[in-house]
Order: C-alpha cells, then structure tokens, then sequence
C-alpha cells in the first residue's frame, strides 16, 4: 500500500510539474509545438497544441491558420471556417486565406460567400490559378457559363505558367464541355 502511494504521490508532482512548464510556454512554443506534432502524425496533439497558442495569443495568425486547415481534415468544418475568419481578420489581403475559407464556405453551403472569398484571393492575387479554377465550377454549379468559361481561361492560363499540367489539362478538357453546353467560345468569354 506504502509503495502505491508513493507512485500516486510521484504521479501527482510530475502533473503539477508539468502544468508549470506548460503555462510558462509562449504561443509560438504551443504553435511550433502543433507544426512537429502534424509532421509526426499526431493530430490530437497537433490540435490541441494550436489551440493552446491561440488562448495565450487569440491573434496568432498561423495557429488560426493551421488549425483551421486541421479542422478542415477532420471534415469539422464550421470550425474551419470559424478559424479561417479569424485568420481573415488577422490579415484581410492574403490570398490563400481568402481561397481556404471559399473552400470551406463552399462545404458548408455558404455559397454566396465561396464566390465572395474566390473573388477576394483573385482581386489580391490576379494569378491565383487555383482560384479561379474553383470560381469557375462554382459558376458552373449555377449555369453561368460566361464566367464559368472565364475563370477556366484565367485557370488554364495560370497552370501553363507554373508548369501545373495535370490542372492545366483538366481545366481544357472542362473548357471544352463548357464550350458545348453553353453555346460560347472563347472570344466570348475572355472579358465579363
């Protein structure tokens, strides 16, 4: 009985030892520490150690970022979203932000606001083939073909420039669907 209890005992101070060596912890040490842990194949840790870095620094853009990517593999992604916002919040012009939470609005049906983030990350990032590949399928979820020819255009564009040929051939070969179903060409659609 003497030995367990010195076992509890041992067990409680490594506990008490270990919160405070937590609570000394910094954000970014929480915020490197979800980085290894995703790197490792940990995602409980991965998320609980950016949600740490986020109660000590709610502004801690990359742990809002990346949990929101986390939340997003997990298919949690209201709480994405809600960690893309924040990341939004915490840099309104980047881009992949813009982009990530039009993936994610996307998903959860939040369809008027996918076009805005789509329209956002190519407003910042004119280039951002990926954007303009998904704008375009989400017009072609409505039957707009004008834009949606026009943003595969801008897609197959960009891909060709960064050497992306399997998005590249993808986008052409939906081009020429699109060409078909709704009667367009593409001196029809180059402007909107």
């Amino acid at each position: 009985m003497a030995h367990s209890a010195v076992i509890f005992f041992k067990e409680q101070a490594e506990n008490v030892m270990s919160t405070k060596t937590d609570s000394t912890k910094k954000a970014e040490d929480w915020f490197q520490e979800g980085l290894a842990a995703g790197q490792t194949g940990d995602p409980r840790t991965c998320l609980e150690s950016y949600k740490k870095a986020i109660e000590i620094d709610p502004d801690h853009f990359l742990a809002h970022f990346n949990l929101a990517i986390r939340y997003g593999k997990i298919t949690m992604n209201i709480e994405a979203a809600r960690h893309f916002r924040e990341a939004l919040r915490l840099k309104p012009e980047s881009p992949m932000v813009h982009y990530s939470l039009a993936v994610v609005c996307n998903l959860i049906g939040e369809t008027d606001n996918a076009f805005h983030h789509y329209r956002e990350a190519i407003r910042i990032n004119p280039d951002f083939g990926k954007a303009h590949s998904n704008l375009a399928m989400l017009y072609y979820s409505i039957k707009r073909g004008k834009e949606a020819i026009h943003h595969l255009l801008k897609a197959v564009e960009m891909f060709g420039k960064t050497g992306d040929e399997f998005m590249a051939e993808n986008a052409q070969s939906i081009l020429k669907d699109c060409y078909k179903e709704f009667n367009l060409t593409e001196n029809d659609c180059r402007t909107l």
